[in-house]
């Protein structure tokens, strides 16, 4: 019996430290990085430039997986799904971790607090209201009076329903008091090709991925929505200086990964993440696309989660706001 019992305790003792030898020896292989988003849109901009980061301070590759769908749940599900051994991640973001779990008509088959674990946040998003060229407008009370005198005549496209480009312009609508059209898309950049046609009107975006098109002409920049203004257009507003002074309204991007990952794997992608942000040259590289470098640490972003869960909620309810 005893002899037993030392046997079946060495035993268990083994099965609980595998996963603490495998954190020890993580990264062993090479490791993808899951976009939710299409290619070319702000999401990706930014995997594939932590990817390279990711890369070079692990000594493995990582892979950009773009897996798009359901405003990226369909590329969380599969994390969530994933082994739990450091080789699958998600590039997450504030729908994923905050809005689907409060959005009416969302089905989810996985639980993002108990399937997916967070290590860190990257980076905010400076993001603005641009519109097409083919409308007059050039500021927000432009906007603002034209939608007044004719309610529902102006179009606003997202990257989908439930969407933080959709919530930004509910908000923007609700404290205005005015009624827009709303057109989703599946993912930002189809959106932006019909308002460069001029088919939509407007959108609340990301920098990162109208900037190009901002610098061209084929839109224009009206104001931003997050305080304060981005320094690469100087001369762009905020919405918040232009008449709707409790106007706030940003978004993030960071990583998770499989529920059960050991914990010391994921303060390893959070101790090297904050490492990249502390160098000048890949912070002042974000700040030109339009992003807001963040870090900080695990807890902070649980936080975070947290805080924009409930603001969010209540933008949702007060608009009624259904998932298709």
């Amino acid at each position: 019996m005893r002899k037993w019992f030392l046997v079946s305790l060495t035993a268990l003792m083994v099965f609980c430290a595998a996963p603490e030898a495998k954190a020890q020896n993580w990264p062993a292989q090479p490791i993808t990085l899951i976009n939710g988003f299409p290619p070319g849109g702000g999401a990706d901009i930014l995997a594939r430039l932590f990817a390279e980061k990711l890369r070079d301070a692990l000594g493995q590759p990582v892979t950009v997986e773009n897996r798009t769908g359901a405003n990226g749940l369909i590329a969380a599900a599969a994390v969530a799904a994933a082994r739990p051994d450091g080789y699958t991640l998600l590039l997450q973001t504030m729908s994923i971790a905050a809005t689907s779990v409060v959005m009416p008509g969302v089905t989810l088959n996985f639980n993002p607090d108990r399937d997916l674990a967070q290590s860190v946040i990257i980076a905010g998003l400076d993001n603005l209201l641009y519109v097409s060229t083919k409308t007059p407008f050039t500021t927000v009370q432009e906007v603002i009076d034209y939608a007044r005198a004719n309610p529902d005549k102006l179009t606003y496209g997202s990257s989908g329903v439930g969407s933080s480009y959709q919530l930004w312009a509910a908000q923007f609508t609700n404290m205005a008091g005015i009624r827009m059209v709303h057109v989703p898309f599946r993912g930002g950049p189809p959106a932006i090709a019909e308002i460069i046609a001029g088919r939509v009107d407007m959108m609340f975006g990301n920098l990162a991925e109208i900037l190009p098109h901002i610098r061209s002409g084929a839109v224009r920049a009206i104001a931003f929505t997050s305080v304060p203004p981005s320094p690469v257009l100087p001369g762009v507003p905020t919405i918040a200086a232009s008449g709707l002074p409790q106007f706030a309204a940003d978004n993030w991007f960071g990583i998770a990964a499989p529920g059960a990952t050991p914990r010391p794997i994921l303060e390893r992608l959070n101790a090297e993440v904050n490492r990249a942000l502390q160098n000048p040259e890949v912070s002042q590289r974000l700040i030109s696309l339009g992003y807001q470098p963040r870090g900080g640490t695990i807890e902070e972003m649980l936080a975070t989660i947290q805080r924009d869960r409930a603001k969010w909620k209540g933008v949702i309810e007060a608009n009624n706001i259904r998932a298709e």
